[in-house]
């Protein structure tokens, strides 16, 4: 698990500059709207599953000076998931299903162990988790060896939704190639790996990954990523309900 990496100092915060690279490398620089397509393929059913989504992401400043993306995420297909959608507003998440009256909130561990957008869109490494070296290392991805250093990630104090511990294996350039998501008893639950780079609204960024996790392997594409002007009503979970009505 932890592979052949070459074991340094653990010093607090010590490559700042790379953390804030892996951030700006992964947080676009205007609100944006984009698909989604999900391939999953279950150890326990041979067949994969494919959805498609639409994400619409926000880009706001709070009071402190933080930038975060709400984010909300809707199940084109297939039929069966049709309309349900997963909306996030600062550290907060909402689930939503047509059937259902309202949008039910999701616990902190529930968003923890769920939620991949917030991993790649909402979440500041530089301002919400402190990071100590756990070494370098040459990993293969896509057929390419890349030379990484490996950081170790764990939340602040009072920062909800986040996996306690995140080991990322990240390039000179601030390119994530790899990602492990660990519990609070060091238990790996989710791995993700770094599979494409290319054109994502305003820079190159990461498009297509590799997620395992509970049996199950599911390639993630990103794509017709633009730049967007979004209405607050898309970000009021009170709203969810009334979405599907307008499309």
């Amino acid at each position: 698990m932890l592979g052949m990496m070459r074991i340094v100092a653990q010093e607090a915060n010590p490559r700042l500059d790379l953390v804030r690279k892996l951030d700006a490398l992964r947080l676009p620089g205007s609100s944006f709207t984009a698909t989604v397509t999900i391939q999953k393929t279950s150890t326990k059913r041979g067949e994969p599953e494919v959805a498609h989504f639409t994400q619409q992401s926000r880009r706001r400043v709070e009071a402190n000076g933080r930038i975060v993306f709400d984010t909300l995420v809707r199940c084109i297909d297939p039929v069966k998931d049709a309309g349900k959608a997963l909306l996030f507003v600062g550290d907060a998440c909402w689930f939503y299903a047509p059937k259902a009256r309202n949008a039910s909130r999701l616990s902190t561990s529930q968003v923890a162990a769920e939620a991949l957008v917030a991993d790649l869109i909402n979440w500041s490494f530089a301002d919400e988790f402190d990071h100590k070296v756990a070494g370098s290392e040459r990993i293969e991805v896509g057929g390419t060896k890349h030379a990484c250093t490996v950081l170790d990630f764990t939340p602040k104090s009072g920062i909800k939704n986040r996996s306690p511990l995140v080991r990322c294996w990240v390039d000179d350039q601030g390119r994530p190639w790899k990602t492990e998501h660990y519990t609070a008893s060091r238990r790996l639950f989710r791995s993700v790996l770094f599979v494409k780079y290319a054109k994502f609204v305003d820079g190159v960024r990461p498009v297509g990954l590799v997620i395992t996790s509970a049996g199950a392997r599911e390639e993630i594409v990103l794509g017709d990523a633009r730049s967007a002007v979004l209405t607050d009503e898309l970000f009021d979970p009170a709203r969810l309900p009334l979405l599907g009505k307008k499309d």
